[in-house]
């Protein structure tokens, strides 16, 4: 608005403003002293009436030079949370002890037709001889960076600091303390504090760093460190500093970040984790090939060469070894049918084409069907043990798959079991599990078989013949069926496996 379009308002003469030089903050200052100003300047009076403004006020609200003799109210406006504040910031100056009101934080000052609008942090201030002068400077970039740097720092871990020589403290961010739960009063921290936090082993190379750079020597290099947080855990960091100018051959202040690299950290272990694994899993799969010919050449050699023996007509043998000779290819041949079976059922699983026939079965039976083809396959100091509950129980299952791991575990235990008992059998484990059980007297594992006894083409004893499958396809049938498979060994007390299944049949949606 205009000074024609306030026709009741009175225009400041040159006697006014020859009268106000002698006030502080009116025309005894030049416009070009205003003008250099960065932050925009109006001054009216106790009517609210403009008399005077700077090029950054005009410029910032699109102001006409003949703004002067309008009311601020007329002009604009200061908005908090959808209301104009403008008259209520000045009507504290009723109060005659009140110099100065400050601006509400995120206040927005908005023209009145409503074409420029940004947040701006100020004060109106009282002058003498009843005029006043609002102050104040745009925030919109400095609110939007402050805004879009808390969140990159937010979102990436990374924390702010710098050091103060004069009170000789580190000055860090309170996100700082808050993310690993160190407390603090003011967010300072001492070296020596801060040092005391660190991991001993890091504490050479951060002490190293700040040193350098407290003499005025540059820096540039990124330092890893472990700090230990609020609950006496270790968190992995990454500490970087630099230093603004020089006072009298010291730097004037040295600023940082540091950042927390633990999930970084975490997923480098995972991946490291990860390789060992694919490079012991390529390694044992290498041995198994190289295994395979020997284990599947030893039972043919004994079933072709009794075979040939047997058809010779130049030998000359008793009905005895006739008998000795057939029974020994019948056990190569069963040996080679379960190498081969071993084959086939990994062959499945990795192309997760085993098949599961699901319905209700009855424990007490699979385990004497089981029971009665073992037993002639116990050596002759080991006696099998069946040890069933007297209530039968039924499952819901594969009869066929459960019986192989079941069977699995037996053939496991009489590799390993010279002399004494091989027990089998089954207890109820809560309302809704049961536990199925193979418990030998044989020569047990030792600690570091028993990390690996699951993993695939793994012998924990490669003078046993075996491919190092069975109890790897063991461990993925029994979780086919949601269950668990566990084991119990130590050197030269014998094993006991255990199967953990629902009773209720939750694998019967596979």
């Amino acid at each position: 608005m205009c000074a024609a379009e306030c026709p009741n308002e009175k225009m400041p003469t040159s006697d006014d403003r020859q009268e106000s030089c002698r006030y502080p903050g009116t025309d005894c200052y030049p416009d070009s002293l205003l003008d250099a100003m960065l932050s925009g300047l109006i001054f009216f009076d106790t009517e609210g009436i403009i008399f005077r403004t700077n090029t950054t006020a005009r410029k910032d609200l699109h102001l006409a030079d003949s703004v002067a003799g309008c009311k601020l109210g007329d002009v604009c406006s200061i908005d908090f949370r959808g209301s104009n504040i403008l008259a209520d910031l000045l009507s504290r100056f009723q109060d005659p002890a009140v110099t100065q009101v400050p601006l509400t934080q995120d206040a927005l000052l908005c023209t009145k037709d409503g074409k420029v609008s940004f947040f701006a942090a100020g004060r109106i201030s009282r002058l003498e001889r009843g005029h006043f002068v609002f102050a104040y400077r745009n925030t919109v970039d400095e609110m939007t960076n402050e805004s879009m740097i808390n969140i990159a720092l937010s979102v990436s871990k990374i924390f702010p600091w710098f050091y103060d020589f004069e009170q000789q403290t580190m000055i860090i961010d309170q996100r700082y303390f808050d993310f690993p739960r160190i407390p603090t009063k003011d967010r300072t921290m001492t070296l020596e504090a801060f040092a005391e936090r660190l991991h001993p082993d890091d504490r050479a190379a951060m002490a190293h760093a700040f040193a350098l750079q407290l003499s005025g020597v540059y820096y540039p290099h990124s330092v890893p460190f472990r700090l230990r947080r609020g609950d006496d855990t270790y968190e992995w960091f990454e500490g970087q500093s630099a230093y603004l100018g020089q006072l009298k051959n010291m730097p004037y202040r040295i600023v940082g970040i540091c950042m927390s690299t633990q999930r970084h950290k975490d997923i480098e272990d995972t991946l490291n984790d990860a390789l060992r694994k694919a490079q012991r899993s390529d390694q044992l799969k290498s041995a198994f090939l190289a295994n395979m010919s020997h284990e599947i050449r030893t039972p043919l050699n004994a079933i072709v060469g009794f075979s040939t023996l047997l058809v010779s007509e130049q030998a000359e043998m008793t009905p005895e070894e006739v008998e000795e000779y057939a029974a020994l290819i019948e056990k190569n041949g069963q040996l080679l049918m379960f190498l081969i079976s071993d084959i086939l059922d990994l062959s499945k699983i990795e192309s997760n084409t085993m098949e599961f026939n699901i319905y209700t079965f009855s424990l007490n039976g699979m385990f004497t069907d089981i029971a009665r083809m073992q037993q002639m396959n116990m050596k002759p100091d080991v006696e099998l043990i069946v040890d069933l509950p007297e209530e039968d129980m039924e499952i819901t299952a594969d009869s066929a798959r459960l019986g192989q791991v079941v069977n699995n575990l037996i053939n496991n235990a009489v590799k390993f079991t010279p002399v004494g008992s091989i027990r089998i059998g089954y207890r109820r484990a809560g309302e809704d599990m049961v536990e199925l059980f193979v418990e030998d007297t044989g020569k047990g594992m030792s600690e570091e078989v028993l990390g690996h006894i699951f993993e695939r083409f793994y012998k924990g004893d490669s003078f046993v013949q075996g491919t190092g499958l069975g109890l790897a396809i063991c461990k993925t049938i029994v979780e086919h069926f949601y269950g668990e498979i566990s084991v119990r060994s130590k050197s030269g007390e014998g094993a006991r496996f255990d199967v953990r299944l629902p009773i209720g049949g939750n694998g019967s949606c596979l």
